[in-house]
């Protein structure tokens, strides 16, 4: 008679993707509330994280999943189309940030972790900076008006340098504040894999 298998490997990568739901959904709120908060969220993080110290397929589900679910539900909070064109280029800017994790690997410093932390927040932000220049037309096509999209955003809007700097202090403070449960809390032999089917006795 077939058995539910609820073993920690089992229920192991399905607790770290409801985990992740929450945090990424509720740092995805808190701007609703305290609009200075804007793009202060782990999300950035959360990637760098799984690149570099989750493996298998595991490693980059676990993120997309958290993220497109926290999005189809908050989407319309924000009042933008959860399949709108510029979700294209943050999915880009995400998967450049995993691959970036996934160099750093485990086995870096601090300094490195957190240099690679500002790095993934300056490309996500010059990546979708640059894709809003393209699409918006409220921004003229030069160089002007690609740095009035990078520094400055769309006029009426809190400035883009802004989101940057929160981009960068949540990218660092919670990239930092993964690493540190992963090292600490975790025994060294401790890795994330993807579940594979259980083999009978």
């Amino acid at each position: 008679m077939p058995t539910l298998d609820h073993s920690p490997d089992r229920l192991t990568p399905k607790l770290w993707i409801v985990g992740l739901i929450i945090i990424v959904g509720f740092s995805r709120h808190l701007p609703l509330d305290y609009p200075g908060l804007f793009n202060f969220s782990p999300a950035l993080a959360i990637f760098m994280f799984c690149g570099a110290y989750m493996k298998g397929l595991f490693s980059w589900v676990a993120p997309i999943v958290a993220i497109f679910l926290s999005d189809l539900f908050l989407s319309s909070s924000y009042g933008i189309n959860f399949l709108e064109p510029f979700m294209l280029a943050t999915l880009a800017s995400y998967i450049a940030i995993w691959i970036l994790g996934r160099k750093l690997g485990n086995n870096k410093s601090a300094y490195s972790w957190t240099a690679g932390a500002v790095g993934s927040a300056i490309l996500f932000h010059v990546v979708t900076c640059a894709f809003a220049w393209i699409i918006n037309p409220a921004y003229i096509k030069n160089f002007s008006g690609l740095i009035q999209a990078t520094v400055l955003g769309e006029p009426g809007y809190a400035p883009a340098y802004l989101f940057l700097r929160n981009s960068i202090l949540s990218t660092v403070f919670f990239g930092l504040c993964f690493r540190w449960i992963k090292i600490t809390v975790f025994s060294e032999s401790f890795t994330l894999r993807a579940s594979t089917p259980a083999t009978q006795r």
